[in-house]
């Protein structure tokens, strides 16, 4: 049997236990039992189907020994994907990607029930209303409450982990000016929606699949090469995503670069990419989060009847700010 863990969902009044795949995915179920308890932004993805996803606040290279497809996936499965930013995943309903995830665990049957009413009232949240959804993470039984611990390494890898503490449940100033076109320097003839759509999609492409691949490359590749890779990829999107407002982020990829040059070992190395990491899936977090997905509602298939349709609830308002 695998330990068991308290989910809970704020302001929502949900909660449920769910039993981690310690025989199935072991090095990875301690990863995540080690950094517990958290809280932070609870998502809805807008691609894979009846499931919601959070960015979790640490950073996992376990060795992972089982994968399972989405689309296969039962209902009340957990699972952990490193390598789309370390979101932890519940599936609610039917999932609907062939792609593979790690498994983590499972929901208790008896708590099954609750989770459509979870789903449902985080996909509105993600979609339009944007609400701020928590979710708790407690090894069972436990009251202790999430705290911000610094983490140890070489500068700036601390300052790196402060800031990602502290917006961990703080909206970040650079995401604001952005998604309110208070950055007036960019976007073509006063509108501002493409310079948000551009960002949101770079910051995850830079974050998710550069910056990540390269600190697994640490167990493959020579220091010196990975701090080549780093210094050819980063410029690119750093440059641009401080030119359309995350200047912290452009700031702090500067800091990396500049520091890289001068790791002692593959330790330092892997701190100062962890601490950038943590930081940066932060910011893919609350971009994610208050993207217009609700724009979607001019797209929808006709035929679709599902009890998803992404409207708007009547008599509601859009989106707030």
């Amino acid at each position: 049997m695998g330990r068991l863990v308290d989910i809970s969902w704020d302001p929502l009044g949900i909660s449920l236990v769910a039993e981690l795949a310690d025989e199935v995915n072991p090095e990875l179920c301690e990863d995540f039992w080690s950094n517990l308890p958290f809280t932070v932004l609870q998502d809805h993805p807008v691609v894979s189907g009846e499931s919601v996803y959070a960015w979790a606040p640490f950073i996992s290279t376990a060795a992972i020994r089982h994968w399972e497809p989405i689309n296969q996936a039962p209902v009340g499965r957990l699972r952990y994907s490193q390598a789309t930013g370390n979101k932890f995943t519940v599936q609610y309903g039917k999932g609907l990607e062939p792609l593979s995830q790690p498994m983590l665990g499972t929901v208790q049957p008896e708590f099954l029930s609750l989770l459509p009413v979870m789903g449902r009232s985080v996909w509105e949240s993600t979609f339009w209303s944007k609400q701020l959804i928590w979710v708790t993470v407690n090894r069972h039984g436990q009251s202790a409450k999430p705290s911000a611990q610094r983490t140890g390494g070489p500068d700036p890898a601390r300052a790196f982990v402060d800031e990602a503490l502290r917006i961990q449940t703080t909206e970040p100033e650079d995401i604001r000016t952005l998604r309110l076109g208070l950055v007036e320097s960019a976007g073509s003839f006063g509108q501002y929606f493409t310079t948000w759509d551009f960002a949101n999609g770079m910051l995850r492409d830079y974050v998710m699949y550069t910056i990540y691949p390269l600190l697994r490359l640490c167990d493959r590749l020579e220091a010196a090469h990975v701090v080549e890779a780093l210094k050819a990829f980063d410029p690119p999107y750093s440059s641009f995503l401080g030119y359309v407002g995350l200047r912290t982020l452009e700031k702090f990829a500067g800091q990396l670069r500049s520091s890289v040059e001068h790791v002692a070992s593959k330790d330092e190395l892997r701190a100062l990419l962890k601490g950038f990491l943590l930081y940066a899936n932060r910011l893919c977090s609350w971009s994610y989060h208050y993207f217009p997905w609700y724009l979607g509602i001019f797209y929808q298939r006709p035929a679709y009847d599902a009890g998803f349709p992404g409207r708007w609830p009547t008599g509601k308002a859009g989106p707030t700010r």
